[in-house]
């Protein structure tokens, strides 16, 4: 296995973020799904050294992060959710200078194919500073990238990004995942479900599932309802049901939604659909303060 974790806890003081996370991980693109303050980026820091955990341990190509950082540094590449560039450098400099950095010695053929596979070769000289923010994020994936590690560390990689450069950034993950391992966290489940099958979900620091997408969106079948909801009657309808996602409809005024009935049985005229990844993780996130019929 490239990655393995046992029993990986990391307390803040009370706060446990961490607790008890162990899982096994090889080639190619993994999801990390879960919402905000899960403890996603407190396990991606643990695995690119930036954390140590409070106990547990966590290896990446048998090294361990607490007792060999170095030579997991050289193993991995990461592409932070937040991040600072050289806004002075243009992306061929700050590329060979990342490559300086990773102890290699500039490269300029290696630092051009870098820079055709996110699609910045035709501002190789063009200043950073001058970048929109979907080029400065390309150009963070090529820094993860120009000195060939063998894990790619991914922190929600898309937020912020139009539509357009998601499905770019996807593609090239997939691609990625074809050689190396992928490890891809975020909360917008459309970039698991376009990028792979192996899932992994944190809330509240735990690992809840571990496996196929396709077996976590099982957990949802026969859970997930939908139904038309007069507009006059949507707030009752809200305080008893547990809301996945709703639409108005333009020549009604009514309410289309998607949801999980609550105490009482459906209303007339609703019926059981096909779960999604969405439906299955809003209905995991809300398990424990929900309580269904």
């Amino acid at each position: 296995m490239i990655i393995e974790t046992n029993e990986l806890t990391k307390n803040y003081g009370k706060k446990t973020a961490l607790r008890e996370v162990s899982f096994t991980m090889g080639r190619g693109v993994f999801g990390l799904l879960g919402p905000n303050g899960a403890g996603k980026s407190t396990l991606m820091k643990i695995l690119s050294c930036l954390l140590k955990p409070t106990s547990g341990t966590a290896l990446v190509d048998k090294h361990d992060t607490v007792k060999d950082p170095s030579e997991v540094r050289k193993l991995i590449g990461v592409i932070p959710q937040e991040y600072n560039l050289y806004n002075r450098l243009n992306p061929t400099e700050f590329l060979e200078y990342m490559l300086l950095l990773s102890g290699k010695a500039p490269n300029k053929k290696h630092v051009e194919e870098m820079l055709e596979r996110v699609n910045l070769s035709s501002v190789k000289k063009q200043k950073i500073g001058s970048f929109s923010g979907g080029m400065k994020q390309r150009l963070v994936v090529a820094q993860a990238l120009v000195h060939d590690p063998q894990v790619i560390l991914a922190d929600e990689p898309t937020a912020g990004l139009d539509p357009e450069e998601r499905v770019r950034f996807r593609n090239l993950f997939s691609e990625i995942g074809l050689e190396k391992t992928v490890l891809l966290s975020t909360h917008i489940t459309e970039d698991i479900t376009a990028s792979t099958k192996n899932l992994f979900v944190l809330n509240h620091g735990s690992l809840v599932f571990s496996g196929q997408v396709q077996d976590f969106v099982q957990k949802a079948e026969g859970k997930i309802w939908t139904t038309v909801v007069k507009n006059q009657a949507w707030e009752a309808f809200k305080g008893e049901n547990l809301i996945i996602s709703f639409m108005i409809l333009p020549e009604s005024n009514d309410i289309e939604v998607r949801f999980v009935p609550g105490k009482r049985n459906p209303p007339e005229g609703s019926h059981a659909i096909i779960p999604t990844l969405e439906d299955a993780y809003m209905l995991m996130i809300h398990q424990n303060d929900w309580k269904e019929a």
